[in-house]
């Protein structure tokens, strides 16, 4: 005998079935079936891992602080060699010391509350309100109206306190007015996470859960929806104070109002590269921004230069601080479509060209994957819908699919309305980059105009309002319900001749370009007018009509420093060798990675914190003296590849693996096909061992860089 359950599974797998021999049938566009479509991409897949990224010169980075030669080494050979501990506003750096529940939380069970029906209520509205709670078919009951026009407000208060008290968050509640009268609507809440408030919370814990998030090879977007996907909750639930790298090994703060931590440790255990700990309650939630830098161990792998000379090269840094310019990360590191310019075209109101840009095929995209298969549909029918149809539920949320669903809620040509369906903070992206490309020219220049010293006509900031700067704003999780700021509010100073010994260049800030800002007294603001007006727009930066793209502007300083700066070198001898302990493996007692004396290579570990607006990546950049941009580091990361084939399969052999000893090797090739053969049988088995044997070593080759040896970059922003 069948369940309801099981007809219903049946049933939704007939319909995906369904749905996806129909949209096999519409991704054949062009007479050819879909696998036929990818194998064709598939010949692609080789070129665009080597397509050219966006150089730090094409992003406005040319200058140095320091006149030192620099040396060679590789930024983040493995994610693993690239950590980020987050620093909030109180100096604690967060580090994942327990992960267990706290031992004095108790969610009390409220059973014996009044869950009776508040009597200002009318009992026929009271039944509809179980039926509709209780009823689990969509075509019964949709909503509940309570006719409120005549009471007051304490009365309509009790009544959506009476039903919040009985229902917890089963329904939905709101105030409107239909045909001249006031009504409260009760609707059932079908999303997300609908809790039990009969569980009442302990009066002696603040109702926010801190917890620390360590997670490898992830962005702290995609966490917060592998979080929110094993807990059954939406992922806006989950807030944090900043976005921390996807290669990398980072610890953070996250918050939720109101969860078990029970619940919250016990569900996440099973995501393998995500461990939740820490569990602390606060009174106040955790908002975007609230940190004030984070901590870096970094190790660059095959450092060439004599210790002597990193050490010098280290000093400086110590001493003299970095450029602040925004790291190539803020521009999406694609050459043909960098961020900025498709920010250039909001800010220019050419919708359409900005639409056609988000969707147009990079040579830098894997073919086979969905947003570059998407684009390619789009580009060749421009039919959104189809296109939109490339996309599974997982992906859903980038950047690509929102733009083509907008076309398919609007009209084709409706641009503004479609970027609309874009999420805020993802639009605002774009335009921050051409900020930060601004930024970046115009501090060049002045720096090898001006040099490192004041002028007359620089702007610095008042005390007290230096840490005003609002320059990353990146929640992409709620950004449809929230309004971001739009006023800095600092407080400038303009430099005069009297001025000049009173201040030094780590004083001195740069604006973002913006209608509420004001520009350096100086040569400095004839080169903010001639860049901008390059892209036909004015220095005023006068508030758009549509205001989503106006931009206020800020201020940023010239130069960066690093705190806390430390630093060693070690010797290693295979490229996998792990260089840094990470806070989950010192809390699971793995030993601090040792240095090899007979190592053949030889890494530089270094240990700094940065204010949260500043980039790691250019103070790497001040030391080594050489392109940070990722294409530039894969090629350097192919070092450990021999000149032959047998040091190439030992190279990327993982350590004390068979691969790794050439006699355990021949040991177990004999072990396996036998010790006596015939002659002729030693020569053909020699021959085909030798073929397998290069096989297993491409094979453990890709499989390592893969994982760990290149350097990609997402497609999209998310």
């Amino acid at each position: 005998m069948s369940s309801p359950r099981r007809d219903h599974h049946q049933k939704h797998n007939r319909f995906r079935k369904f749905n996806r021999k129909d949209r096999h049938k519409e991704r054949d566009f062009n007479n050819t079936n879909h696998r036929s479509y990818v194998n064709i991409n598939q010949d692609k897949c080789k070129k665009f891992i080597a397509q050219e990224k966006l150089s730090e010169n094409e992003a406005g980075i040319t200058e140095y602080v320091s006149s030192l030669p620099g040396f060679s080494g590789i930024i983040k050979a493995r994610f693993s060699d690239f950590h980020v501990n987050e620093i909030n506003n109180d100096g604690e750096i967060a580090k994942l010391t327990d992960t267990s529940p706290p031992k004095d939380f108790f969610v009390i069970d409220n059973k014996d509350e009044d869950l009776s029906k508040p009597e200002i209520i009318p009992d026929d509205k009271w039944e509809k309100l179980n039926e509709l709670v209780n009823n689990n078919s969509s075509n019964e009951l949709v909503t509940v109206e309570i006719d409120v026009t005549d009471m007051s407000k304490e009365d309509r208060t009790t009544i959506h306190e009476g039903v919040k008290r009985v229902f917890g968050e089963k329904v939905v509640a709101s105030t409107k007015t239909v045909d001249g009268k006031k009504v409260i609507e009760f609707k059932k809440y079908l999303k997300g996470d609908a809790r039990d408030k009969r569980l009442k919370w302990p009066k002696d814990k603040g109702e926010y859960v801190y917890f620390m998030v360590y997670k490898e090879s992830i962005d702290t977007i995609e966490a917060t929806f592998k979080i929110g996907h094993t807990l059954g909750t939406k992922a806006s639930i989950y807030t944090y104070a900043g976005v921390k790298d996807k290669r990398a090994k980072t610890t953070q703060w996250f918050c939720v109002k109101k969860m078990d931590p029970n619940k919250l440790m016990r569900r996440t255990r099973c995501l393998y590269n995500i461990h939740i700990g820490n569990i602390m309650f606060k009174n106040e939630p955790l908002k975007l921004g609230q940190l004030s830098g984070n901590r870096f161990r970094i190790a660059l792998r095959n450092v060439t230069a004599d210790d002597a000379v990193i050490n010098e090269s280290m000093e400086s840094l110590k001493s003299n601080g970095f450029i602040n310019y925004y790291g190539l990360q803020r521009f999406g590191n694609d050459k043909d479509v960098p961020t900025f310019e498709i920010g250039i075209k909001l800010l220019q109101g050419k919708w359409n060209e900005a639409c056609n840009l988000i969707l147009k095929p990079k040579p830098s995209e894997d073919p086979n994957s969905e947003i570059a298969q998407a684009k390619q549909v789009y580009k060749d029918t421009s039919n959104a819908e189809l296109a939109s149809k490339m996309f599974s539920r997982s992906y859903n949320k980038c950047v690509e699919s929102k733009l083509l669903l907008g076309f398919v809620k609007n009209h084709s040509n409706d641009y503004v309305n479609a970027l609309e369906n874009v999420p805020r903070n993802m639009r605002l992206l774009y335009i921050h980059s051409f900020q930060s490309f601004v930024w970046n020219n115009i501090v060049s220049r002045r720096i090898k105009e001006f040099g490192l010293k004041p002028v007359v006509g620089d702007i610095v900031l008042l005390k007290g309002t230096e840490g005003a700067v609002v320059e990353d704003i990146q929640d992409v999780n709620n950004c449809e319900d929230q309004e971001l700021p739009n006023s800095i509010n600092q407080e400038i100073k303009i430099l005069s001749e009297d001025d000049l010994n009173n201040y030094t260049i780590y004083d001195i800030v740069l604006p973002l370009p913006g209608y509420d800002v004001q520009y350096p007294e100086n040569e400095v603001k004839d080169w903010y007018k001639e860049l901008l007006e390059k892209y036909d727009l004015t220095i005023e930066m006068p508030k758009q009509k549509v205001k989503a793209y106006t931009l206020s502007g800020a201020y940023r300083k010239i130069l960066g420093q690093v705190k806390d700066l430390s630093w060693k070198t070690m010797k290693y001898n295979h490229p996998n060798d792990t260089l840094i302990r990470s806070d989950y493996e010192e809390l699971k007692g793995d030993p601090e990675p040792q240095e090899n004396p007979d190592g053949q290579y030889k890494a530089l570990i270094i240990d700094f914190c940065l204010t949260s607006s500043s980039y790691a990546t250019m103070v790497l950049r001040e030391i080594l003296k050489i392109d940070t941009s990722a294409n530039v580091h894969a090629k350097l990361n192919k070092y450990h590849e021999g000149s032959n084939s047998e040091k190439q399969d030992v190279a990327f052999a993982e350590p004390n693996s068979l691969l790794s000893d050439a006699a355990k090797y021949e040991a177990f090739k004999q072990q396996l096909f036998g010790n006596i053969i015939s002659e002729d049988d030693t020569l053909k088995r020699k021959a085909e061992d030798e073929s397998e044997e290069s096989t297993i070593a491409k094979k453990s080759k890709a499989a390592t860089e893969d994982a760990e040896s290149s350097i990609k970059m997402q497609p999209s922003l998310i």
